[in-house]
């Protein structure tokens, strides 16, 4: 008779479950849903999730034994079993893949789910009445034996050995048996005192209706649609506030870790200290930390980035997804899940209330709002009375620029700087050049693992693939000509600090992008120079245009307008109007008015004329048009399935092969056009060759159907070895 049998998933790119047997040793009990095991996986040992028993055992199957369990209470709760069940099924991703995200880095290594635990002290019934003259020839002994009697308490190691007291001391006392010697969790001790700093701040007539709207419909998905500086956080606040004094949590998703800081600090300025942010700029202790806080309900509120949306939250009442529209909150490698999506099934499971906030919403989101799937609150007016900012259209076309900036902008700067203002210059472009080319012969600095240019850096001096991320030095021959002469083509935000420190050298010029903000703080650190409010030019890519609020600043400057314009992808277009709406978005916001100068070679391509009416809802409008007219998302529903190999040959056959085989068993659904195979707008990315097949429905549950065909094709264990493929359901990056 086969034993009883439970069904475990283990972190690995494939489907399935894995039936383990219980060993004698352990009861079923202890194998509850959701708990860690540890189990063995072909020669190796893996750290899965129990799912549950396993019915249909095969007598002709030798099972293996659970070695071990390692929690005693699910780690996992039943509704968040079901997230994970929901978000593999919606994305065509292996549940044991997909189930390991809802566990930080050291519960995926199977370390204890416990806070820090510190050794104590504290004097046994022997070592309080020793005579301590016993230990004259021991003074360091003595004298520590002394010292935990003076105190009479438990001591911390750490706070020994700050008084002189070493571990080696401390250990022979406890050897002696004068010591007892014990550890405890070190629990974040979090008050429940709420500072309440700005909830007298008067709310305007729209902020009060759209809370008076959000409190009336508590298990709506609402779309929080305000201009810049509307006051959109100044209501997820207050309604963040009505959930925690129900006793309630919070969880708030932001796109960028950037935005953690402020976020942070502003929300324990209203919440104290029953707050945390989790994001990967943490180290791991720190990230157990807080998931360990929120799955026991020491926190009200989690300010998180994407992966946020699994932490264990029992108590969660209300979700806010801010800057919904942010490509950040879809994951582009692997598992290739949208925040803001599994945020709404979250709810839905929970019965809770989402806030989707957004100058710039995404098309989709706002097409569900105007179609009522969504409530929809419109802000119109900047919270502090100040005025949106002036849009003014640069004609780049026959112009001498300075290292890609007009004598306009240039004289603005100076304009603004001299009245003690602040500056920003926006480009979404890091690096000091796009490229490096021989002057002799044309040769160009490429990469060799992509379809792409290296960039130039200056500090440090190399070239960098901004793709595979590949480095190396600058040459300073030519490698097919050997000449020296080389000239740097392109601009990026390297070039213009350098630029801007020599034309305006009077003044402090900051850039903010992913190369300088590395370390840990680096944000902070940055911004608490722009805080100061001294004239300052800030240089930056889109990490300045999101969400910051830098009273000082009047003018913006947008080097490229035009970047994005002519994109293949069908969001190029809206994309370009978040960014420049978002960036512009941070002039003006408080008592002085604002500037934006846009720098463009098409000032009379129609998205610009509509980017500067400076109306990012009348535009979006115009694109939902033409979305509706092509039958593209949101008015269709797309999926990608994507092979890449060492050869280009390769992945196009695999894909040809799998629409063969697919047909071969059954017809694929009318509704559902397929485009492909295709090479991939970069087709070689990190030495690989990527092709592609899109498909497009009129209807999801056709678009799933097809998907789940192609996987019953793709899951044939001799499908091919040499390549690598995955499923993006609503892809959102063309590249």
């Amino acid at each position: 008779m086969t034993k009883e049998l439970v069904e475990v998933l283990v972190p690995i790119p494939l489907e399935g479950k894995f039936s383990y047997k219980i060993p004698s040793g352990l009861k079923k009990e202890d194998l509850q849903p959701g708990v860690r095991v540890e189990v063995p996986f072909g020669k190796r040992t893996l750290i899965g999730i129990v799912w549950g028993k396993d019915l249909n055992s095969d007598k002709t199957i030798r099972y293996k034994n659970v070695i071990k369990v390692l929690d005693k209470t699910p780690l996992i709760s039943k509704e968040l079993l079901g997230l994970a069940d929901w978000s593999s099924r919606y994305y065509h991703h292996p549940l044991g893949e997909v189930i390991s995200y809802f566990l930080t880095p050291i519960l995926r290594k199977g370390k204890a789910a416990e806070f820090l635990k510190i050794n104590f002290f504290k004097l046994s019934t022997q070592g309080d009445f020793l005579d301590i003259d016993k230990l004259s020839r021991a003074p360091n002994q003595k004298k520590a034996l002394l010292f935990f009697r003076r105190e009479n308490k438990e001591l911390s190691q750490m706070y020994c050995k700050a008084n002189g007291i070493s571990s080696v001391t401390l250990a022979n006392l406890c050897n002696k048996g004068l010591l007892k010697r014990y550890s405890k969790e070190l629990v974040p001790e979090r008050s429940k005192e709420k500072f309440l700093e700005g909830q007298n701040r008067v709310l305007t007539k729209e902020q009060k209706k759209a809370l008076a709207l959000i409190k009336a419909k508590p298990n709506k998905p609402f779309l929080l649609n305000g201009i810049t500086g509307s006051g959109k956080t100044e209501i997820y606040l207050r309604a963040i506030k009505e959930v925690t004094d129900k006793g309630k949590q919070a969880l708030v998703l932001i796109p960028e870790i950037g935005l953690a800081p402020q976020t942070e600090e502003r929300f324990r300025r209203y919440f104290g200290d029953r707050v945390a942010s989790f994001h990967s700029a943490k180290n791991e202790r720190e990230r157990l930390d807080v998931w360990l806080s929120a799955s026991k309900g020491y926190l009200d509120v989690v300010i998180g980035t994407r992966s946020s949306i699994f932490l264990p939250m029992p108590n969660l009442g209300l979700i806010v997804v801010d800057e919904e529209h942010d490509q950040s909150f879809k994951q582009s490698e692997r598992f290739k899940y949208s925040a803001r999506d599994v945020a709404l099934y979250r709810a839905k499971l929970k019965g809770i209330q989402v806030i989707l906030a957004s100058a710039t919403p995404s098309i989709e989101t706002l097409n569900n709002a105007l179609t009522k799937k969504y409530s929809h609150l419109k802000l119109t007016k900047r919270a502090t009375g100040a005025k949106l900012p002036e849009f003014i259209s640069v004609d780049l076309r026959g112009k001498a620029l300075k290292e890609g900036l007009s004598e306009e902008l240039l004289d603005s700067i100076g304009v603004e700087l001299r009245k003690k203002n602040q500056v920003l210059i926006f480009l979404n472009r890091r690096g000091y050049a796009s490229s490096l080319i021989c002057k002799h012969c044309g040769w160009i600095s490429n990469c060799k693992k992509c379809d792409a240019h290296m960039t130039v850096h200056k500090n440090p001096a190399q070239l960098q693939c901004h793709h595979c991320d590949s480095r190396k030095n600058i040459p300073s021959l030519c490698p097919l000509c050997s000449s020296e002469h080389f000239l740097s083509y392109g601009i990026g935000t390297e070039k213009l600090e350098a630029y801007l420190r020599k034309r305006f050298s009077s003044y402090s010029v900051l850039r903010i992008d992913s190369d300088t903000t590395k370390r840990k703080d680096s944000f902070k650190k940055l911004f608490s120079k722009v805080r100061k409010n001294h004239p300052i030019i800030l240089v930056g890519t889109q990490l300045l245009a999101k969400g910051h609020h830098f009273p000082n600043v009047t003018l913006v400057g947008i080097v490229d307008a035009d970047s994005g314009l002519f994109s293949a992808d069908f969001r190029g277009t809206e994309k370009v109007a978040q960014t420049i709406t978002q960036v512009a978005g941070r002039a003006g916001r408080d008592k002085k008015p604002g500037k934006v100068i846009v720098q463009t070679y098409c000032p009379d391509h129609p998205h610009i004329e509509k980017i500067l009416e400076g109306s990012y809802d009348s535009y979006a409008l115009r694109i939902i048009e033409e979305r509706k007219n092509s039958h593209s998302p949101p008015f269709s529903f797309q999926a990608k399935v994507q092979a890449e190999s060492l050869s280009t040959n390769i992945s196009r056959n695999f894909l040809s092969i799998l629409l063969k085989e697919s047909a071969n068993l059954t017809s694929l659904p009318s509704s559902v056009r397929v485009v492909g195979p295709l090479p991939s707008i970069m087709e070689k990315k990190s030495g690989l060759y990527r092709w592609e097949i899109n498909l497009f429905s009129n209807t999801r549950t056709t678009l799933h159907q097809t998907l789940d065909l192609f996987q019953t094709v793709l899951n044939k264990p001799p499908s091919s070895k040499k390549v690598r493929w995955l499923i993006d359901v609503d892809p959102y990056s063309t590249l």
